[in-house]
């Protein structure tokens, strides 16, 4: 025994050389024999069992040290250490059956003084799925690789929109950027909710373009306009023949389109119902199957989902499935509607007037304080887009460099929507009463109380200006 253990320690001086051992490598040599993943076995020339860590003999239910000195088929049949200490060729790869159980295993065969002394076997994957998960990331990788090789090649296109494109200085407003710009740091799938026109989508570019995977696709689809019947295949792609008309080649849907980067789903509360339970499925597996396939794709993917409806009453409804919307909610960003943040109207005007329209050589527009008071007091229903529309439509309007409110569109001076009207009376003629009372004391704030302007703003003779004065008590308004 004490000649045993001398030669042990002969072996082990020789393998750690100049390095002292210590507690840590001690500690490191325990847990290389004994690591519950490596499932280590060492046989001798013969076959016979010499050591059999702790891991392996849990799972062929042994007491501790009974497999010593027992032939390795006698424990594992499908073993084929025995054959390695015959041939001298390691197998390293390899699939085995144990117990039911497929591994992937490595056997190396032992030499001493160049002749066989035995053979050490080690398990490097547990089962196919693990070789299965790598394969995948390893593809990946990959295909990321190649796409960076790309671009280096072409040039990279330049990002459509970032965080330096939304504009705003509202406090409620810089609270949704500054969540945002938290939100893009994650790889968590997010829910955008807002009113229409509010810029969803244009914080969903922002996201993406700040987040790791801003060198992959943005793939954008709106869920309202697909239609019903080819939902299925315009998400999830179908094979060749999979149904009448399908493309002979296939074709990928958005998920693997948007493989390496980002997907945003746009008004998701239009998804249809039986393609909600797909798009679960997806996000837990992160797996597609097309339509007429036969197994599974891997897609590595973010989802940005938007929508303008309030998801809660739709599960209440039961138009949305209340897992999905659980799964979406966890990571929630609200834009807020510009009548919450109104004293941005300035600001976005400024831009849009610099950057987005071109007048043919009218010159630069501006737009007058009094105007920029009625862009104020509008609520806005249409939010942001809207604005850059009744902007827009101004300034075409505007025959001089200023826009004035006489160039506003009406329903923007009268400070209501198109289509609303005044309520709380059912009579015609009340109706239009309080419409005209409502817009003349709207017109008049514009003007600060300038009855002359005013009634030039309203296209009417002063005379009668007054006269509606006196008729609604507004004389000394």
């Amino acid at each position: 025994m004490a000649e045993k253990a001398d030669r042990l320690l002969r072996v082990l001086e020789d393998a750690l050389g100049p390095y002292e051992p210590g507690e840590a490598l001690e500690e490191a040599l325990r847990i290389l024999l004994d690591n519950r993943y490596e499932g280590l076995i060492v046989v001798d020339a013969q076959g016979r069992v010499v050591y059999m860590n702790r891991e392996n003999e849990r799972f062929l239910g042994l007491e501790r040290g009974a497999a010593r000195g027992r032939h390795i088929t006698e424990l594992i049949p499908s073993s084929r250490l025995h054959v390695v200490c015959r041939t001298g060729r390691a197998e390293v790869g390899h699939l085995q059956e144990i117990r039911g159980k497929t591994k992937v295993v490595a056997r190396i065969p032992l030499r001493r003084g160049g002749r066989i002394v035995g053979a050490m076997g080690s398990i490097m994957f547990r089962d196919l799925e693990e070789v299965g998960r790598l394969v995948r990331r390893v593809k990946v990788l990959e295909e990321r690789l190649a796409s960076y090789r790309k671009k280096l090649r072409s040039g990279v296109a330049p990002r459509r929109y970032t965080f330096e494109h939304i504009l705003g200085r509202g406090r409620k407003f810089l609270e949704a950027v500054d969540l945002a710009k938290r939100i893009a740091r994650s790889d968590a799938d997010v829910l955008i909710v807002g009113e229409t026109g509010t810029g969803k989508e244009l914080f969903a570019h922002a996201i993406h373009n700040a987040s790791r995977r801003a060198e992959g696709p943005f793939v954008r689809i709106n869920c309202a306009a697909i239609p019903r019947d080819l939902a299925e295949s315009e998400l999830f792609g179908y094979e060749p023949g999979a149904f009448s008309g399908a493309d002979r080649r296939g074709k990928p849907g958005k998920f693997e389109q948007a493989h390496g980067g980002t997907i945003f789903l746009d008004e998701i509360g239009d998804l249809p119902a039986e393609i909600q339970a797909k798009l679960l499925r997806v996000l837990q597996e992160k797996e597609v199957e097309r339509l007429g396939g036969t197994g599974p794709r891997y897609v590595d993917f973010r989802l940005i989902a938007a929508t303008n409806e309030d998801l809660r009453v739709l599960v209440d409804r039961g138009r949305f499935r209340a897992d999905l919307y659980f799964r979406l909610a966890r990571l929630l960003l609200y834009v807020p509607p510009l009548r919450v943040h109104p004293e941005d109207i300035p600001l976005y005007v400024e831009r849009f007037l610099e950057e987005r329209f071109d007048f043919e050589g009218s010159g630069p527009k501006r737009m007058s304080p009094e105007a920029l008071e009625a862009l104020r007091a509008y609520p806005w229903p249409g939010n942001v887009r809207e604005l850059m529309n009744v902007v827009e439509r101004a300034a075409w309007n505007a025959p001089g460099g200023v826009i004035r409110p006489e160039h506003l569109p009406s329903h923007v001076l009268s400070g209501m929507p198109d289509g609303g009207g005044p309520g709380g009376s059912t009579l015609l003629r009340d109706a239009v009463e309080e419409a005209e009372k409502r817009v003349i004391r709207h017109v008049l704030r514009i003007t600060g109380g300038n009855k002359a302007r005013a009634a030039k703003l309203l296209g009417l003779h002063r005379a009668t200006l007054y006269q509606k004065l006196a008729k609604y008590g507004l004389g000394k308004a």
